[in-house]
């Protein structure tokens, strides 16, 4: 096998910066020196076209380092940049995958589940079938789980976003969150006496604060010892924003929400892909969208979160930025207004609908879940048979339910034109994907009334009553 020789440079002599500024400065004196002993003339104007010559390749030659040195820096710069393209494009397109597969799955959910509801009646709690049913409903909920982190990862999650209170919502989340990391582990909660309050969407900030309490608990039970998991809140006005983070926040006021463990801590060389979908530090036990998920529900809102203790020191701290809400609406209740609204079980009504989807499985199980509540449900397939009987019928509907995403004319389009002839006329848009419903708001509306799927029979029914009494 040939060998190698390792490349050590060039033994020749060279001369930079100040070493090359000496050699030339003692050449000068040298030269006039010697010109001057010998008086000829013609001697020293030699000299001095030598030294002009020497001191242009000087320049010259620090301007070339000066440009290797910024083009260095500007490659380095386009590495990064490369990366964070690399990233986003990596995000856009879990994005484009998840949107597409999140609307035909949760077409194939909201049947399962609502049907397994309306099954669930006919039986008793203490009969074996009522088990079972339960069993898949709660299976059903759980896949639809992960369709959600994938959205709220790609930041393409449907939000339904209200006013909340921090310190309400945690001091009840601690309760669970007690029970879920176990007696070994303390949960410290400490709140800020006079919080503000936050614009977010009460399930998905629920979820952020689990996962990383979760994480913590696995970081803690590695360190083999108990632990401490402390939960703070905090205003931060615009005047006091912290600087030390690498990204500068909008100007503007936040609640910050640090969670503090005593656990392993997160190694340097993992810190920088934390956040990244699919990366775990956990092996095979982790499925690396826990924390992806945090990070796109959280910029979704518009806040921002740092892994913010940088020197290895045990544990590990997350501080999240969430914007203070100071746009309180007209007709927004206070937490504990929405806490006991969420809290009915009253899910009858009456008045007529008229039905818009193309999924036949969640048309005919919506329609029964709807008629099983006491209202009268016109059915239809797509857009264009539900505006014939808009203007066939000339039936005046108390509330339009439509999908979203459907062939031929899709539901934004039926809106329009439903609008266009009657502006008051309710609508109520459910759908599995869509990248932003707040685009669904039309011209003198403050809001638009929106349903995730998958939806419980329940949730249809609460969501149906309080829009047609709204």
């Amino acid at each position: 096998m040939k060998e190698t020789k390792k490349y050590t440079g060039s033994n020749k002599f060279h001369l930079s910066g100040l070493k090359a500024l000496f050699f030339y400065f003692a050449l000068s004196v040298i030269c006039v020196f010697i010109g001057l002993i010998f008086f000829q003339y013609y001697t020293l104007l030699i000299i001095i076209v030598i030294l002009s010559a020497l001191g242009i390749v000087f320049i010259f030659e620090q301007f070339a380092k000066n440009k290797l040195k910024i083009d260095l820096q500007n490659h380095k710069a386009d590495l990064k940049i490369d990366q964070k393209s690399y990233q986003t494009q990596k995000i856009q397109s879990i994005g484009q995958l998840a949107g597409g597969v999140a609307h035909d799955f949760n077409n194939v959910l909201t049947a399962i589940i609502v049907s397994t509801d309306l099954l669930i009646l006919r039986f008793k709690p203490e009969d074996p079938t009522f088990r079972e049913l339960q069993e898949i409903r709660e299976n059903a909920q759980r896949a639809a789980g992960i369709v959600r982190q994938l959205l709220a990862y790609s930041r393409q999650q449907n939000f339904n976003l209200e006013i909340i209170s921090l310190t309400d919502l945690l001091q009840e989340q601690v309760i669970l969150l007690n029970r879920l990391v176990g007696d070994k582990i303390n949960i410290d909660l400490k709140h800020d006496p006079k919080l503000w309050t936050i614009r977010a969407d009460l399930n998905q900030f629920e979820s952020v604060i689990t996962n990383l309490v979760i994480n913590a608990r696995d970081a803690i039970e590695a360190n083999k010892k108990d632990g401490l998991i402390t939960i703070q809140t905090a205003n931060i006005s615009n005047s006091d924003m912290p600087s030390h983070h690498e990204v500068k926040l909008v100007d503007r006021d936040y609640v910050r929400v640090t969670i503090t463990d005593n656990g392993t801590g997160i190694p340097p060389e993992m810190r920088e892909k934390i956040f990244e979908p699919f990366y775990s530090s956990k092996g095979a036990q982790g499925t690396g969208l826990g924390l992806s998920m945090v990070y796109g529900i959280i910029k979704q809102l518009n806040g921002y979160i740092f892994l913010a203790n940088t020197e290895l020191i045990e544990g590990a701290r997350f501080d999240i930025y969430i914007p203070r809400c100071t746009d309180v609406t007209e007709g927004e209740t206070d937490s504990a207004v929405i806490k006991n609204e969420k809290n009915t079980r009253d899910i009858t009504g009456s008045g007529n609908i008229l039905l818009v989807e193309d999924e036949d499985s969640v048309r005919t199980f919506t329609r029964k879940a709807l008629e099983l509540s006491g209202y009268n449900i016109t059915e239809a397939y797509d857009g264009v048979s539900a505006l014939k009987y808009i203007n066939e019928e000339k039936n005046n509907y108390d509330l339009i339910i439509t999908d979203v995403m459907m062939p031929e004319m899709d539901g934004p389009a039926l809106a329009s034109e439903i609008k266009r002839d009657n502006p008051q006329q309710k609508i109520l848009f459910i759908s599995g994907y869509t990248e932003n419903h707040e685009n669904l708001i039309f011209e003198g509306e403050k809001e638009v009334y929106f349903l995730n799927k998958p939806f419980t029979l329940e949730e249809l029914n609460l969501t149906v009553k309080k829009v047609i009494q709204s």
